[in-house]
């Protein structure tokens, strides 16, 4: 599969240039090569190490006081979501952006405290060329430095694979 994207002048930054789909919520299980163990984005990975790592889909949530984006795996080279029996969706990409949750980013955005995000009907997976960096350099509010926002003043090209497994 390959996503493209041409400039749109009037476009501000753009957060994350990939795709989301979501399946049962029976694929829990998750399993990639890339950074890890914990979550990790363009200017958060220097604690990170490259490596082969297990969890399930509810382990990538964050806690936070406010629901919010979590659970990013930068340098992702494959990743499997499976059920308890292994059968599910394996991904193949060069150095891809990859999570895996029980939720869309826009039940996390709309949920002011943990208790009201829905009840899990469905894992909730993201394979993506970039995603913009979480900033958080003080705490008022900074945005993610230049190095870290998407290009989106040029064309962009993502190209990976998923096949059932």
């Amino acid at each position: 599969t390959t996503l493209s994207y041409d400039p749109v002048e009037e476009l501000g930054d753009m957060p994350e240039f990939g795709m989301i789909l979501k399946i049962d919520a029976d694929y829990d299980h998750v399993e990639w090569y890339g950074m890890g163990p914990a979550e990790t984005y363009a200017d958060r990975c220097e604690g990170a190490k490259l490596g082969i790592y297990k969890n399930h889909v509810m382990d990538n949530v964050a806690r936070y006081m406010v629901p919010q984006e979590c659970g990013n795996k930068t340098g992702v080279r494959w990743a499997k979501v499976t059920d308890r029996r292994g059968r599910g969706l394996l991904f193949e990409g060069d150095s891809m952006n990859f999570s895996a949750l029980p939720w869309t980013p826009h039940e996390m955005e709309n949920a002011r405290h943990p208790f009201e995000l829905p009840e899990v009907h469905y894992t909730v997976i993201r394979a993506a060329m970039q995603q913009m960096g979480v900033a958080g350099d003080n705490s008022w509010g900074a945005r993610p430095l230049p190095e870290y926002l998407l290009d989106v003043s040029k064309k962009l090209s993502f190209t990976f694979r998923f096949r059932g497994i």
